[in-house]
This record gives C-alpha cells, sequence and structure tokens, in this order.
C-alpha cells in the first residue's frame, strides 16, 4: 500500500491543476468583508491559493476516476466523438455527460472541439502503456482507501486505527470481497514494482543465489525482474491463492514460467523453506511492529543459516545530509507514513528500528543503502541469517 500511495500521492499537482481557475481574492468591496474580519491580518494569496487547491484535490481525483471506469479515453482513443455518439457507447446521459466532459476538459483529460471532444494530455497518458493508469486511478481512489482517510482526526485523538472498516470489512479483507477493485488495487503496485525491479537488479547483485523467494510478491514483477535478469535462478512466488491464479500470467509471458513455483500461502502464519535468498518488498511497511517483527521471524524459521534477507521497502534516513535531501521525498514520506498508519496500522519505520527488528530476528545486517528508480525513493536493506 505505502508504495503505491507514494509513487502516486502527488507528483503531477502542478500540471493538473494548471488549468483550474482559482477564485478571486477577497477584496475590501467584497461581500463577505464585515467588522470582525477587518482587524484580521491579510491572507498571503500564494498560500491560500494553494490551500485551496490542497482543498478541492479531491475533485480532480474523482473526475480522474469517473473518466477511467466510463471508459472515455478509451472510446476517444480513436479521434473526436459527439457527446450522442459517446453516450450510447458508455450507456450515459448525454447531458450529464456533457458537463462531465467540460470537468475532465479543466484537467486537461479531454479538450472540446466545436461538437465534439476529443483526448487530451492527460487523457491520452491515461489510454497509454495498456491503460495501467487508468487502473491506478481506481485502485488509488478506490473506496478501501479514500474512506478510511475520512477517520484520520480521529486517529490522531485515538492514537491508534478506529473505524477500520469498510462495508463492513477490514483492509485487505475488504479486497477479497471486492474484486474488481482489488485487481485494480494490485496492477497499481504491479506498476509500481516493474520500475522498482529495474532498478533493484541494477542495485544488487544477484547471481550466485539457487532459489529466490519473493514473500507477498505480488503479481510477480519484482521477482519477474531478477529472474529475466539472472537466467540460472529459479524463484518462488510465496502469495495468496487469489494473487498467485492472476500473477501466472505474467511469468508465461515473460518466458519465465519454468524457473517458478507458485506457492500459496498466509506470511503470518509460515514461509517456506529451501531458499537461498528471501525478498519482500513494501510490506513491512503495512504491518504495525507486532506483525512485521512476526513476519520477519517466519523468514528466519524458514530460512537455513547463511541464507541472505532482501527488504526493499520506504524507510526514514538515520542521518541525512544536506545533499541527500529531497522535499517531494520527504513530504510523502511523512505523509504516507501516516496514511498506512491509519488505514491497516502500517509504520514508515526509520533505518534503525529496522536494524533493530530484523536483528532480534535473527539476521546480521550488512547494509542499507538508498536508491531511486525513477519514480520512487527506495531503501535496500541486506541482512544474513545468523
Amino acid at each position: 500500500m505505502c508504495a503505491g500511495l507514494r509513487n502516486f500521492q502527488s507528483s503531477g499537482d502542478e500540471a493538473r491543476c494548471a488549468r483550474v481557475e482559482e477564485s478571486p481574492t477577497m477584496t475590501e468591496e467584497s461581500p463577505t468583508m464585515n467588522k470582525d474580519t477587518m482587524g484580521a491580518p491579510e491572507a498571503d494569496t500564494d498560500a491560500a491559493t494553494t490551500l485551496r487547491t490542497i482543498i478541492t484535490s479531491y475533485i480532480f481525483s474523482q473526475i480522474v476516476r469517473a473518466t477511467a471506469q466510463l471508459g472515455i479515453t478509451e472510446h476517444l482513443a480513436g479521434g473526436p466523438r459527439s457527446v450522442d455518439a459517446l453516450a450510447e457507447a458508455i450507456d450515459a446521459d448525454p447531458d450529464a455527460l456533457r458537463r462531465f466532459l467540460r470537468s475532465a476538459a479543466s484537467l486537461d483529460l479531454v479538450r472540446e472541439t466545436g461538437d465534439t471532444f476529443e483526448l487530451g494530455p492527460l487523457g491520452a497518458a491515461m489510454e497509454a502503456d495498456h491503460g495501467r493508469l487508468k487502473s491506478v486511478a481506481m485502485g488509488i481512489v478506490g473506496p478501501n482507501l479514500t474512506r478510511r482517510a475520512e477517520g484520520f482526526a480521529e486517529v490522531v485523538r485515538a492514537g491508534r486505527r478506529v473505524n477500520t472498516q469498510v462495508d463492513g470489512y477490514e483492509f485487505w479483507e475488504y479486497y477479497d470481497h471486492h474484486e474488481e477493485e482489488a485487481e485494480h488495487y494490485a496492477v497499481t503496485m504491479s506498476h509500481v514494482t516493474a520500475h522498482c525491479a529495474q532498478a533493484l537488479v541494477r542495485q544488487y547483485d544477484f547471481s550466485g543465489f539457487k532459489r529466490i523467494a519473493d514473500v507477498g510478491g505480488g503479481h510477480g514483477n519484482l521477482l519477474n525482474g531478477v529472474l529475466t535478469e539472472v537466467p540460472d535462478v529459479h524463484g518462488v512466488l510465496y502469495e495468496r491463492a487469489e494473487v498467485n491464479r492472476r500473477a501466472k500470467a505474467l511469468f508465461t509471458e515473460a518466458g519465465t514460467a519454468d524457473r517458478v513455483e507458485l506457492i500459496d500461502g498466509n506470511f503470518l502464519q509460515e514461509i517456506p523453506g529451501g531458499c537461498d535468498l528471501y525478498m519482500i518488498k513494501s510490506t513491512l511497511c503495512d504491518w504495525d511492529d507486532e506483525n512485521a517483527a512476526r513476519i520477519v521471524g517466519n523468514i528466519h524459521r524458514a530460512a537455513e543459516p547463511g541464507a541472505t534477507l532482501v527488504v526493499v521497502d520506504s524507510m526514514i534516513a538515520d542521518e541525512v545530509t544536506d545533499d541527500e535531501v529531497n522535499p517531494v521525498h520527504a513530504q510523502q514520506v511523512s505523509a504516507i507514513d501516516f496514511a498506512v498508519f491509519a488505514t491497516n496500522g502500517g509504520k514508515v519505520r526509520p533505518q534503525s528500528e529496522y536494524r533493530t527488528m530484523i536483528d532480534a530476528a535473527g539476521f546480521d545486517v550488512e547494509s542499507i543503502t538508498p536508491f531511486f528508480d525513477g519514480f520512487t525513493h527506495w531503501n535496500l536493506l541486506v541482512a544474513k541469517r545468523r
């Protein structure tokens, strides 16, 4: 979860809001000005504009999501269409659709050209890359994430998760009962992981290992990236049964299926043995300290002495020099830390906490190295089982 949110959190805010008209700044002639506000300090216009953009940003993200849900970009990919023709194609009310398309045009998703609408730059981007960003829009802006965010204030007061259920389900349980949203969320995570995998195989040498397990590896993008780069290694994807069923197609298409074993299970209960390297990405940050320690402990019980543990996750640096400071990255980490805490009790941990947790489980931490995949900042932790 933390990786998906971080990667798609706000990198496009400036472009997204470029066409949105701001309301005029209050003046002395404003009808809302009264004696109670006459003595108040003047608002910082730039700050107020930024704040208004943040406050209304949920509208923008829901417009993007609805555009994806309706299949608008797909139907405009072949060229401009009239509102009536598009309404018939997507089974929509023509008048409501025209109003919605003009809202979408304000975000450059579409463009109005006379009596027709065509793809705008952002709509074209949504349709590119096999339409993966459409799944991102429906996965990240879906009810399982957005509705849980409504309780942030209560979480702050209570110091723990509150009102943890959406439609009567906990976070991961929700996806078991909402398959379409689960698939979009999985595609989002796969999109993030595919970029990470390309950078990881350049960052770490996987040659020399015989059997690599990807614990909670989703659709298998990370493991497949390693298998593609290191043709002699075999892999184990350890995931829930319903996830493994979808992952099989990726390995088949990539030509690595003959070197992968798909094992169904729950990493909170046990982890399969027989591997000389265990890797786990974007998973420990989704769990509280007790469950994160349990997962690492289960890996330790499965691994033989001398086996390698590779953790790829968001981490807070223990020491940051001036030339390493990335304001956008720091802002995203801070926001995502609270989001995963409020949503499912997770945590973006400092490097020192990872060292302590992994050492307590029976591993010796050899290194923690930050790296960047072009979209997301990661930390690579390497440890050996005692």
